[in-house]
């Protein structure tokens, strides 16, 4: 008689199991995400890395607990601006909004172009200055508090 334990089965031979574990082994790869190309993930830091070393176009400086000056030091993907519309709030709660150069010209904001504020700016002053640009385009340029 023979013992069922022992005795050789047809799916249990070594072919077959080779192939069963490679497929899984390929679909547990292919499941955890192994198949994305490591060279992705360098090229993405490189990028970050560029953006966050590129100059402000637009500065703000608190030079006393009465002033703020804002400076266009000038860039040359800002070429095009014609004006700087800046809001400051200062920390007795007055808000107040003055431009730099006029949405309306025909030239762009000159480099080196400053705006200074005047207010009580005793804390943490959120100042926002908005670009506006010859094709008729606005960006943020500064969200910060001082």
């Amino acid at each position: 008689m023979v013992d069922p334990m022992t005795s050789p089965s047809p799916r249990f031979r070594n072919g077959t199991l080779a192939i069963c574990l490679l497929a899984l082994l390929a679909l547990m790869l292919l499941a955890s995400g192994c198949t994305q190309p490591v060279s992705q993930q360098p090229q993405q830091a490189t990028v970050s890395q560029q953006q966050t070393k590129a100059s402000a176009p637009v500065t703000a400086t608190r030079t006393d607990s009465s002033h703020i000056t804002i400076t266009y030091p000038g860039s040359t993907t800002t070429d095009t601006l014609l004006e700087l519309e800046v809001t400051v709030t200062d920390s007795a709660g007055n808000t107040q909004t003055k431009s730099i150069g006029s949405r309306l010209s025909t030239t762009p904001l000159k480099y080196g172009a400053t705006l200074t504020l005047t207010g009580t700016f005793n804390g943490d002053d959120p100042v926002l200055v908005t670009g506006y640009f010859m094709n008729s385009s606005h960006k943020i340029m500064l969200d910060t508090t001082i």
